[in-house]
């Protein structure tokens, strides 16, 4: 047992469940070390990770914003790792979370330690960020091409590669590519990178090589940090320990996904297939560049090496021009539905081309050129293999589709997901004999969390749930707007017309800065180019997703000037996060409805509809109300944040599904505004 004195322990067992509880509770040790408030509901959070660690168990735990919950999960998983010898590993999906961990949470954690006798032992705990490989620059392949002896490079690219190599002598503290601004050419970073086998354990040691230096530290750490997208990659590609050790990642290890509603999309993702024109062109290309006579055969092709190249880029590029012509057409995205309607014709150049590296590889005597080959002739075969699979619809359980993307449009991807993510996840994950616990704001609906525990495939799990501490009732306003037109009009011009000037009368009408939410890129261009100019003429800044600036620019662009229009999409329903007056507004413009064409959702709800039950319930309601939860959520970000919450789509009053969206409102009462009552010199009939 554990003896608690007001200053010390003496420690003859480990108690994690009362080193949590003096941790965390009034008066706690977090309160007195760090100045932290007292969180009620952060105790109770913290309580329920230790007992389910403790009882090797799954937990599902939902906490509202403001809550802490990063600390709630870090210091009892922290404790569990370092007494037990597990490795913790915690997933995020957003990178501005991990920088909050490492920035932030953990450096707190171990003011904590340092701080108190009964957990200074704890304070020298081991913590890693590990991403792809594919991300870090491997020294050996640089000093490769630097030399020459790969890939050659002129003019721009030799330039690229020569600030790659300023930062990685200068500059470079990880060595990961985001650290460099501007982000380096795709085709530099890929001859340098150390997703290549050349970077291997034999040629590159952790004193001079980034990526061997990551993983030397992830294998010595407690706590290992990754993204959601890596982890699911991972498992998808078979990386983790025997199945008779046990564990996700790492034997033994157990694992806390952050952000946990975006594990089924993101699962899906990744545990799928992904061919796009661009990665196989850029394949090819990088083997050799007839146009520049460059790359990597340069100086050991014969002509029939050559010559495979130039058919397989033809082959390639007639490939997916007849995606874009002819099975896509018009659209954006398509399902496959029938095997063998695309064209074979591109198998047997890639085939000849694979053999070839293989055939040089087994010719050179440069054993730093044959690894290269061999790992260019795996990559081709790899994407045969996938090729086939898309053309041929294999797995029975996946979905298949082709669809445009990029800015032009002019990317193509095959892409492919498991019908059934929550049998993929059940076997891959929650069977492995190790706790996995998981947390965000927006975990359940009606106060329930069945839909999101049978989306993922968890069935024996713990469950909590602790509302936000924030005061909504006194520092929110909520208005919806009652006599918006219904934006799903076929005649859309009115509609993004009166949208225009109720975004500008709301955002005009209030101090400090507004976020406005769309559901499509269209819309949400049609109001950023009409609002534009007007905004001009104010002096006042108006900014849009998609037209220059990234999501963390835009962020600070809001900070900094206080008084900003930002109009986003997608990724700003979640994640963003701008505290202060800087953001006093947020504007849903649309109740966010998946696209039900999605061939996934589709594929979904065809299940649903033989068994006799209802997509829209079952699947596009429940996925709408959680995003919706998350776009409100944008608001108040900290205790002494207020501001208002405008919704313009009038649906969520005239339908009757519109109750199960208000019922997630952050408080109670609500007001119903008209169109007069908004912008009454405008709307008012003459």
């Amino acid at each position: 047992m554990i003896r608690f004195a007001d200053t010390a322990v003496e420690e003859d067992e480990f108690d994690l469940s009362s080193i949590v509880d003096f941790i965390f509770k009034e008066g706690g040790w977090l309160e007195n070390a760090l100045d932290f408030e007292h969180r009620p509901e952060q105790h109770e959070m913290a309580k329920s990770t230790a007992h389910a660690l403790l009882n090797e168990s799954h937990l599902l735990f939902e906490a509202g914003t403001g809550v802490g919950k990063s600390l709630a999960y870090l210091v009892p998983s922290v404790l569990f790792s370092c007494t037990r010898k597990r490795p913790c590993v915690v997933a995020t999906n957003t990178i501005s979370l991990q920088e909050q961990l490492l920035n932030k949470d953990i450096p707190a954690l171990r003011s904590l330690m340092e701080s108190n006798p009964a957990l200074e032992s704890f304070k020298d705990f081991r913590c890693a960020l590990l991403v792809g490989r594919a991300n870090y620059l491997c020294t050996t392949r640089l000093h490769r091409a630097l030399s020459g002896q790969g890939e050659l490079f002129e003019g721009r690219q030799r330039r690229e590669l020569e600030r790659i190599a300023e930062w990685a002598n200068k500059g470079a503290v990880e060595g990961i590519r985001q650290e460099l601004s501007p982000l380096p050419m795709g085709a530099v970073w890929d001859a340098v990178s150390a997703d290549s086998s050349l970077c291997s354990s034999k040629r590159c040691k952790p004193e001079n090589c980034f990526y061997r230096r990551a993983r030397a530290e992830v294998e010595e750490s407690d706590l290992v940090i990754v993204n959601h997208s890596l982890l699911f990659s991972l498992m998808g590609a078979g990386f983790g320990p025997n199945d008779d050790k046990g564990g996700v990642m790492f034997a033994n290890d157990f694992v806390i996904f952050d952000e946990a509603h975006e594990m089924p999309e993101v699962a899906g993702d990744h545990l799928g297939l992904s061919i796009s024109s661009w990665a196989l062109e850029m394949s090819v290309r990088r083997i050799f560049n007839p146009k520049k006579r460059k790359g990597l055969i340069s100086r050991i092709g014969r002509s029939v090496d050559f010559e495979a190249v130039e058919n397989a880029e033809f082959a390639v590029a007639d490939f997916f021009q007849y995606l874009h012509a002819k099975t896509l057409g018009g659209k954006d995205r398509i399902r496959l539905l029938e095997k063998g309607v695309l064209p074979m014709e591109v198998f047997p150049p890639l085939s000849r081309l694979c053999r070839c590296l293989v055939e040089l590889g087994e010719l050179t005597d440069d054993e730093s050129l044959k690894m290269e080959l061999k790992d260019q002739a795996r990559r081709m075969q790899g994407y045969l293999n996938g090729l086939s699979e898309v053309i041929e619809l294999k797995d029975n359980n996946s979905v298949y589709w082709i669809e445009r993307t990029g800015k032009q449009n002019q990317i193509i991807h095959l892409r492919s997901a498991p019908l059934e993510i929550a049998k993929v996840l059940q076997g891959q994950l929650f069977s492995r004999d190790v706790s996995v616990l998981m947390t965000s704001a927006t975990l359940t609906r009606k106060g329930n969390a069945s839909a999101f525990r049978s989306t993922i495939g968890v069935e024996h799990v713990e469950e909590g749930i602790v509302d936000s501490p924030f005061d909504y009732e006194s520092n929110l306003q909520i208005r919806v707007l009652a006599d918006c037109p219904d934006p799903m009009s076929n005649n859309r011009l009115p509609y993004l017309e009166y949208m225009v000037e109720v975004l500008h009368g709301c955002a005009t009408s209030i101090e400090g800065g507004t976020l406005v939410l769309f559901t499509n890129y269209s819309d949400l261009k049609f109001c950023y180019q009409n609002l534009l100019p007007r905004w001009k003429k104010l002096g006042r800044s108006v900014y849009a997703q998609g037209e220059g600036l990234s999501r963390s620019d835009l962020r600070d662009k809001m900070i900094e000037e206080q008084d900003v229009l930002l109009l986003g999409a997608e990724s700003f329903w979640k994640g963003f996060d701008a505290k202060g007056p800087c953001l006093s507004q947020v504007i849903i413009t649309r109740l966010p409805f998946e696209n039900p064409s999605h061939p996934v959702l589709e594929a979904k709800s065809e299940v649903l509809g033989k068994e006799g039950k209802s997509a829209f319930m079952e699947l596009t309601l429940p996925s709408a109300v959680i995003r919706l939860r998350q776009g409100m959520g944008r608001l108040i970000r900290s205790k002494n944040d207020v501001g208002e919450l405008v919704i313009l789509d009038s649906r969520i009053l005239k339908k009757g599904y519109g109750k199960d969206f208000i019922r997630e409102f952050p408080k109670k009462d609500y007001e119903i505004i008209n169109s007069t009552d908004l912008l009454p010199n405008l709307f008012n009939e003459e």
